[in-house]
């Protein structure tokens, strides 16, 4: 993954007229992260590193259905509401509302930065 800079927020597809509808593009492109770590307060974002949702391989939505609440998608509003697939460690904050970006913002804590050659 390569880093870029934190990309501005999308505007809310116009003419949507379904929930699924008023979800955002992602905000990051595939195979890039951006880091948000002092994020606008009133924004309603985490801190952390944003990702692609696609880009989120080995993870999966939070056991605990209460983590997993939003309008027209799934929300920050509850804290982590991603895991590791394999041991459920919380890993990440997957947003996709309506009122929101469409992102998975890693969590700092989860995280390790390592390097891979193919």
């Amino acid at each position: 993954m390569r880093k870029i800079p934190l990309p501005p927020g999308k505007e809310e597809p116009v003419g949507a007229t379904t929930p699924y509808e008023r979800i955002r593009p992602p905000r990051t492109p595939r195979g890039a992260y951006s880091a948000n770590h002092h994020p606008c307060e009133l924004s309603g974002e985490p801190a952390g590193l944003v990702i692609h949702p696609d880009d989120s391989v080995g993870m999966r939505l939070h056991p605990d259905v209460s983590r997993l609440t939003g309008c027209c998608g799934i929300s920050a509003v509850n804290g982590a509401n991603l895991v590791c697939a394999a041991c459920c460690a919380e890993l990440a904050i997957h947003q996709a509302d309506c009122y929101g970006e469409n992102q998975v913002t890693l969590l700092a804590e989860a995280v390790i930065r390592s390097y891979a050659h193919e």
